[in-house]
């Protein structure tokens, strides 16, 4: 009994013992299991707190370092548009103000830019603050090996004013200064990764002081070269310090536009200074339990170490499997899918939250209906592939169809999908991915019309198509005439050209395939055939399609050879009709105003002589009709040089108003007999001197005015202004209109005036006379100056003549000095001037080299009339021999004269080392524009063109006598 009750209660303790043990160890457990999760549960949350401020911190200092150099950049790229390129002098205004602009960037760049250098067309200067601080300048020349070729630096170009700046760039101080404006804590780093290679930022660290494990640094190194940010723990090693630690990473990558570096900014925390503080308040705690743990500890220590080992385990396996979610979410996003699940039945199991940002359908919809968003012919055609797939027992499936968003609209997507079996081989269900291609599918699509359209284009071209490669392997051909082939079309592919073309051609071939492979340019080959039809000449360009291929394209051109040679004797034959018809001008022009000359100068002579009121009538009438008839010889003369396509632009300097106003001057007569109003204006905006031909401006302008004059009745308006409008800094598009109050035109009529020898009222009894070739003379000019002429008009109203030209403002405020090579007298000097025996107060030597024996009498007798006794050479040679022998003060030279012309002589004479300095003064009736130049341009100091008048003759001896006197020249 005594037994079974001590057994009982032996029992009984043992079973209290354990019961005991059995609490206690629950309790000690639990509080144990309490006290870690609660310490894991505060070190969890330091962590994630400090993850999401290294995540932060890190994403604003990799922006703020792309921010401030994309600033840099910006204010760079500024800088050097705004450089006046033309800044030369050193120490001028412009120069300082360079400078200055010049240390404003440096201020505002100090930490990134270490050197600025520009590049001028003429010369180099760099700026610099050496380690004094003090702010250097040094010039160097342009042809100067570029001192920064071995340093990171970005040029900056201006393409428009040619002026480029190198900056040379501090990149590590830059990163450094940018990065030490972020605070990250105790036993943290800050580190940047450069191509590959992981920086220390801190003054104490280096390049080489950093190492980080290489699995941790290669899963780093992977995701910033995918462009991804990240964070990761791992262990880091510093060997400044000697010290490793087991630390949280943050990266965040970014790009430094121009540069082309690989960089991402990297914060390191060390884990163990986070859960320092959790470890301070709970070692009180864990004082108290160790005793029990200590108990504890010997019971379960194997258990707790397997624990520890299964937990460890499970925990890396957690991150890596929580790692490759975060990467699959990433690609999908990147690659615009989603993952879904089916059972064996197909029946939609589950679907990724992507699917709401691809097709807009919530995940609960989708799985329901996603029947419903399939076309039905594509969804029968995924059904018959996938029961196929089944039933050969594949593993996978790829097939594209097209996929309706909650919107409506319709997009390409693209499925591929994991068959799944047992180990029987049943089916068990799918795992697939479906992504949305439809810009790829809508670029494919392109791509095919593209390619479709380029084939209808080769195939519609006349040439013969083939494409080969570098060996001349024909790969694929297009052609129109087989005439050049050798060989039947469907035998040519996979043969070589030289095969297949005929053997005369085979060295150009060989030439021109090396010529295209080493240089890249297109070759152009002409050869010769003989075929049946006789001769057949082809042409053949080779040029590259891609670094694989090159493409001939051959046509026959036998009837363009013809054509061109035909052509070209038509052109040969042009040029000498044009040549003949300039030959004919000229001849034209001397052989009228020869005459010409005599007539009206033998009538200003009788003019000078006693006549009574009858026969001075007669002589008016003479001298009218044939300044009249001089006139009409301009008129035709312009016009059929116009017509011969010889005139071009003379172009001069001159003030506008000037011009202009002279021209009106020239009218102030005929203004004044029929009582006209005449009014002008020029807009503000219109410059003082301008660069254009001055002539063809005026000639234009008297036309126009003279016209305006002519058709205006006694008492009328004319309004003559001038507007402008500037445009690309220098030129200017000038307008000019005449209106006035005369009979006006019918709009019937308006186009023909423009035609040559039209006019208004062509009848016999007309009131108003003249060639009708002015307007359309004033019209090609325009034309020839850039502008067009516009007419508007109304019967008994009046007309509006408006044409604008083109030119170029000319900046310098002094005078404009005439630039014309004819003798113009100001108006006091011929008012007044009495020209009879003027030698007696301007005596001079004169030479007279003329052969006409009109213009001969003419000069002898007004000679006589101005008391000189001159010398006659009738030709150029005989003028020569004349100076050779004596000494003149001033020589009169025709042009066009026997054995040798006035332009000869002239040359002769300007060689003449004693006699070199003698005034000569072209008289011609070569009046055009061009001949004048050319004479002055041989040696000729003024020009008169027939007919001449009395007083030019005598106003330019006056004025060689005045610069005689004075020791000048003309």
């Amino acid at each position: 009994m005594k037994k079974d009750t001590q057994a009982a209660y032996s029992k009984t303790y043992s079973e209290a013992y354990r019961w005991f043990v059995g609490a206690g160890f629950i309790v000690v457990f639990l509080i144990i299991f309490l006290a870690y999760n609660f310490f894991e549960a505060l070190s969890d949350s330091q962590v994630k707190a400090k993850h999401q401020f290294l995540s932060k911190q890190v994403e604003l200092a990799a922006k703020d370092v792309q921010s401030q150099f994309s600033m840099t950049f910006d204010d760079l790229m500024f800088f050097v548009n705004t450089i006046d390129p033309n800044i030369h002098v050193e120490g001028s205004k412009e120069q300082l103000s360079l400078e200055g602009r010049t240390r404003r960037v440096f201020n505002n760049h100090r930490n990134i830019v270490d050197t600025l250098v520009i590049n001028f067309s003429d010369r180099m200067i760099s700026y610099h603050f050496d380690s004094k601080n003090n702010f250097i300048k040094t010039l160097h020349d342009q042809g100067s090996i570029p001192f920064w070729e071995d340093s990171r630096h970005i040029v900056f170009g201006n393409s428009i004013n040619s002026v480029s700046i190198v900056a040379i760039i501090d990149l590590d101080r830059f990163i450094n200064n940018r990065l030490g404006n972020y605070y990250l804590g105790l036993s943290s780093e800050k580190l940047l990764y450069a191509n590959g290679k992981v920086i220390g930022i801190s003054d104490y660290l280096s390049s080489d002081d950093v190492s980080l494990d290489s699995k941790l640094y290669s899963e780093i190194d992977n995701d910033i070269r995918q462009g991804f940010k990240g964070n990761y723990q791992g262990r880091i090693q510093i060997s400044e310090s000697g010290s490793t630690m087991d630390a949280l990473i943050h990266q965040y990558p970014f790009t430094l536009y121009p540069l082309t570096d690989t960089l991402s900014v990297i914060f390191v925390q060390d884990k163990a200074v986070i859960t320092s503080g959790v470890i301070d308040n709970y070692m009180y705690l864990l004082g108290i339990l160790v005793v029990l743990l200590l108990i504890v500890i010997l019971t379960l220590f194997r258990f707790i170490k397997n624990a520890e080992v299964a937990n460890q385990t499970l925990s890396k396996n957690s991150q890596k499997i929580s790692e490759l979610f975060r990467q699959q979410n990433l690609l999908l996003q990147e690659s615009r899918g989603f993952i879904y699940f089916q059972d064996a039945n197909r029946l939609l199991t589950e679907v990724s939250s992507e699917v709401v940002q691809i097709l807009g359908y919530d995940q609960v919809d989708f799985l329901k209906n996603y029947r419903n968003y399939f076309s039905k012919e594509d969804f029968e055609d995924l059904d018959r592939l996938i029961n196929k797939a089944i039933a050969e027992q594949k593993e996978s499936i790829s097939f594209e169809f097209n996929f309706q968003k909650k919107n409506g609209d319709w997009i390409r997507a693209r499925v591929f999908e994991r068959l799944v079996y047992d180990n029987s081989k049943r089916f068990n269900g799918i795992v697939g991915i479906c992504t949305d291609i439809h810009d790829k599918y809508l670029a494919e699509q392109e791509q095919i019309r593209s390619n479709q359209r380029l084939k209808s284009i080769m195939q519609g071209l006349p040439d013969n198509i083939l494409i080969c490669d570098y060996e001349g392997e024909i790969l694929d051909y297009y052609v129109q005439d087989q005439l050049l082939f050798t060989s039947p079309l469907h035998t040519i592919v996979g043969k070589k050209m030289t095969e297949v073309l005929p053997e005369s051609v085979e060295n150009l071939l060989h030439k021109g395939f090396e010529t295209v492979i080493s240089t890249g340019k297109l070759v152009t080959l002409e050869f010769e055939t003989l075929r049946q039809s006789g001769k057949k000449i082809f042409e053949m360009r080779i040029f590259k399609l891609d670094d694989e291929r090159l493409i001939s394209l051959a046509r026959n051109v036998t009837g363009q050879k013809l054509w061109e040679k035909g052509l070209q004797e038509a052109m040969e034959a042009a040029e000498q009709a044009n040549k003949a018809k300039t030959e004919f001008l000229a001849n034209m022009s001397h052989e009228i105003r020869t005459p010409m000359n005599g007539l009206l100068g033998i009538i200003s002579l009788m003019e000078n002589t006693p006549l009574n009121e009858q026969q001075v009538k007669y002589l008016r009438v003479i001298r009218d009709s044939g300044n009249a008839l001089t006139s009409i010889i301009n008129d035709i003369l312009d016009y059929s040089k116009i017509e011969a396509g010889m005139m071009s632009l003379d172009i001069s300097k001159f003030d506008l108003k000037e011009e202009v106003l002279k021209i009106l001057n020239i009218f102030n007569g005929l203004i004044e007999e029929k009582k006209i109003h005449l009014r002008y204006s020029f807009e503000q905006f219109i410059p003082k001197y301008v660069q254009m031909d001055k002539l063809k401006l005026g000639q234009i302008l008297f036309n126009l005015i003279g016209n305006a004059i002519k058709f205006t009745p006694n008492g009328g308006d004319i309004i003559v202004s001038v507007t402008g409008e500037m445009f690309l800094e220098r030129n200017v598009m000038l307008n000019f209109s005449i209106k006035d109050s005369g009979i006006g035109i019918s709009d019937d009529k308006i186009q023909s005036l423009k035609m040559p020898f039209v006019q208004a009222d062509n009848s016999n009894t007309r009131e108003y006379k003249g060639t009708g070739l002015g307007l359309a003379i004033s019209e090609k000019l325009i034309m020839l100056m850039g502008g067009e002429l516009e007419i508007e008009s109304q019967l008994g109203v009046g007309s509006t003549f408006s044409f604008s030209v083109f030119g170029t403002i000319w900046n310098d405020q002094q005078r404009v000095q005439s630039e014309e090579v004819t003798l113009d007298f100001k108006e006091d000097e011929v008012k007044g001037f009495d020209w009879i025996n003027m030698a007696n107060e301007y005596p001079m030597s004169i030479l007279l080299v003329e052969d006409n024996e009109t213009n001969l009498k003419f000069m002898k007798m007004l000679m006589n009339e101005l008391g000189y006794d001159i010398t006659i050479a009738k030709n150029g040679l005989e003028g020569v021999m004349a100076v050779q022998e004596g000494d003149f003060d001033l020589i009169f030279m025709d042009i066009q004269m026997p054995k040798m012309n006035g332009l000869e002589a002239t040359a002769q004479i300007r060689k003449l080392e004693e006699k070199s300095k003698v005034p000569i003064i072209g008289l011609s009736a070569n009046a055009f524009h061009e001949d004048i130049n050319n004479a002055i341009s041989i040696g000729m100091n003024g020009y008169l063109t027939k007919p001449v008048q009395v007083m030019e003759i005598a106003l330019t001896i006056k004025k060689h006598h005045e610069l005689k006197s004075k020791g000048g020249t003309f």
